[in-house]
């Protein structure tokens, strides 16, 4: 089973492992949430968004017409989505200094070798690298956003309590 044969697989479950990951980190933190909530999360998802990959993977490949390898792609599938995947999550399981900054440069570098080892093209790592960021950033900022408008949203619930406390 050579890896050449299935690395749009590898590629593919690699890269969506790792953009999964890092949201859900990004959004978490956005969002004002716990390292253990980012934790939590982050393995819940590896774990079940992998597994959702692997079979999307096994269908497709079902359905062509080489369907004697749709086991194949999917193991290979879910295994690059988890084992790449866990990378940017290891600096909240290990309680390191500064575990988003780490985890950020973790996702960068995989995500340009992903890209480039496709075709050994510096283009082809930036290109991956760039489509990655914009995930995770989109992923911090709406949390952010969110997160800003439910505390705005919870501070005038607690001003119209005061208020009506102190009529009555």
């Amino acid at each position: 089973m050579g890896i050449s044969k299935y690395y749009s697989e590898f590629v593919y479950g690699g890269v969506d492992g790792l953009i999964t990951t890092f949201a859900i980190i990004a959004g978490s933190l956005g969002g004002n949430l716990s390292t253990k909530i980012v934790v939590i999360l982050g393995l819940a998802s590896i774990l079940s968004d992998g597994f959702s990959m692997g079979i999307s993977s096994y269908l497709a490949e079902k359905s062509r017409i080489n369907a004697n390898n749709a086991i194949k792609v999917a193991i290979i599938t879910f295994l690059s989505f988890v084992c790449i995947g866990i990378f940017p999550l290891l600096p909240f399981l290990f309680h390191m200094k500064e575990p988003f900054t780490l985890s950020s440069i973790i996702l960068g570098a995989l995500l340009f070798l992903l890209g480039f080892l496709k075709e050994f093209k510096l283009f082809e790592g930036i290109e991956t690298l760039l489509i990655g960021g914009a995930a995770a950033a989109i992923a911090y900022f709406v949390a952010k956003s969110i997160s800003k408008y439910e505390n705005k949203l919870e501070k005038k619930d607690q001003e119209e309590e005061k208020d009506e406390k102190n009529i009555q």
